[in-house]
C-alpha cells in the first residue's frame, strides 16, 4: 500500500469526516431500502458507536477513507437479540466502511486484519458480526473471510432481518 496509507486509532475529532464517510459507504444500501444505522446517523451517535470499543481509521493524502470498530464485549443491545453475541471472549467487527471510491484496494482487510490484531490481544478467540441478509455483497465478502452464519436477529426498527456470523481467531 505504500507509505502514504496511515492507520491510526479513531480520535473524537474524527467523528464528522467519519459520519460523511460512513453516509457515503452505505449509500447504496440504504437505496435498496435496507436502513442501516450508517446510512444516515449523527455525528454523536458515530461517536457513541466508535467509543464503544477499538476503533481505526485508515487515512490517505490526509483524507479517511476506511474506518472500523471491534468491540469486547460486543454491545449489550446486540446482546440482548443473540446468545451469539454472549459466547465467551468473542468480539464484534462493527461499522466497517470503505469510502466507496476506494473499493478493492484491500483497506477493509487491512482493517480487518488491525481490528482481528487488537482482539487477540485483548482475549477474544472469536469473533462475529451482523449484517442484513440482503446484503449479499456483504455476506460474501464475510463469508471469503471465513466467517459462517450461525443465526439470525431482527433489530429493532429495522427493515430487514440480519444474520450473525462468527469465526475464530
Amino acid at each position: 500500500m505504500g507509505t502514504t496509507w496511515e492507520v491510526r486509532p479513531f480520535e473524537p475529532a474524527d467523528a464528522p469526516e467519519v459520519t460523511g464517510l460512513l453516509h457515503r459507504a452505505y449509500r447504496e444500501l440504504g437505496v435498496a431500502g435496507l436502513n442501516f444505522t450508517a446510512v444516515d446517523q449523527s455525528e454523536a451517535v458515530t461517536l457513541r458507536r466508535s467509543s464503544a470499543g477499538a476503533s481505526w481509521v485508515l487515512v490517505h493524502q490526509g483524507r479517511i477513507v476506511a474506518t472500523s470498530t471491534v468491540s469486547l464485549p460486543p454491545e449489550d443491545g446486540l446482546r440482548g437479540l443473540t446468545a451469539e453475541a454472549r459466547a465467551p471472549d468473542r468480539a464484534w467487527l462493527n461499522q466497517l466502511a470503505v469510502d466507496p471510491d476506494r473499493r478493492g484496494e484491500g483497506l477493509a482487510r487491512l482493517l480487518r486484519d488491525t481490528g482481528f490484531d487488537w482482539a487477540r490481544r485483548a482475549g477474544a478467540t472469536s469473533v462475529g458480526l451482523d449484517t442484513a441478509r440482503p446484503a449479499e455483497r456483504l455476506v460474501r465478502l464475510y463469508t471469503a473471510w471465513g466467517f459462517t452464519v450461525a443465526d439470525e436477529v431482527q433489530w429493532p426498527g429495522k427493515t430487514y432481518r440480519s444474520v450473525v456470523m462468527t469465526r475464530p481467531l
